[in-house]
């Protein structure tokens, strides 16, 4: 939804901020596979050592696991608490790092989407905490934000546009959706 005018504004901000999250991302995947590659043991090996090393964050953040729909359904409904939305923001990034960079299998997609629905819940949140009247909920912030770090992660902005547009079906979303994922 677009309350007002004024809500663009802070939807290219969300489209920043998604640039830092999937930058982060990125290159604590990137610098994860390198530090595995640089362990001379087998490769069954390291898959196993990288299952070991995601047992702790699953008992405590089993929310990070599989594909986290839950959670972004969640996120969505604005059902998470600030501080579980910036924490599972962390924890997927370091999740997922380790899983596909000690030669498990995974991808960007799915996690860029977790990761812009926990970011975009968290800057809803805060936002609509200081501008109740003129800003929409967190979960619109939620739902074009998991758009924009898709767009940042992958650099395909009018891919990114098209999926969430097909994830919703309203033609509502798409001015805040455009502006934070040609930002991103």
């Amino acid at each position: 939804e677009l309350v007002s005018p004024f809500d663009l504004c802070p939807y290219m901000m969300v489209g920043v901020v998604a640039v830092l999250v999937g930058t982060v991302f990125v290159r604590t995947l990137y610098a994860t596979e390198d530090s595995f590659v640089k362990i001379a043991i087998t490769e069954w090996t390291k898959a196993s050592l990288g299952g070991l090393m995601i047992v702790p964050i699953g008992i405590f953040f089993p929310n990070v696991f599989c594909d986290g729909y839950i959670s972004i359904e969640m996120a969505l409904s604005g059902e998470l608490p600030v501080l579980l939305l910036g924490v599972l923001l962390g924890v997927k990034i370091l999740a997922t790092s380790i899983t596909i960079g000690s030669g498990g299998s995974g991808g960007l997609f799915a996690p860029s989407l977790f990761l812009g629905a926990m970011t975009g819940g968290l800057f809803g949140k805060l936002l609509y905490g200081w501008f109740p009247a003129s800003t929409a909920g967190s979960g619109a912030y939620a739902l074009v934000t998991m758009g924009a770090v898709v767009a940042a992660t992958t650099h395909a902005p009018l891919s990114a546009i098209i999926i969430i547009f097909e994830l919703t079906q309203t033609i509502d979303i798409i001015p805040p959706l455009m502006a934070a994922c040609v930002v991103s």
